[in-house]
């Protein structure tokens, strides 16, 4: 079974549109180091995952 996101990313700007700019301290950071500092960054991010869990789908069908 592959997991559902809660919301969509859309979803996710359009409720933190009114939100003040984040501050320097006050973002998130991946287990990897990087930034999500940005639109462009988290989309980036989020495209990177989406493909993650494709190629973890295509791997669970090639193993049933």
């Amino acid at each position: 079974m592959v997991a559902q996101p809660v919301m969509t990313a859309e979803e996710w700007f359009d409720g933190m549109r009114h939100a003040r700019p984040p501050t320097a301290d006050d973002v998130t950071i991946t287990w990897d180091g990087r930034r999500l500092d940005s639109r462009e960054a988290v989309m980036e991010w989020l495209a990177e995952v989406a493909t993650r869990r494709a190629e973890e789908a295509a791997d669970a069908d090639v193993r049933t």
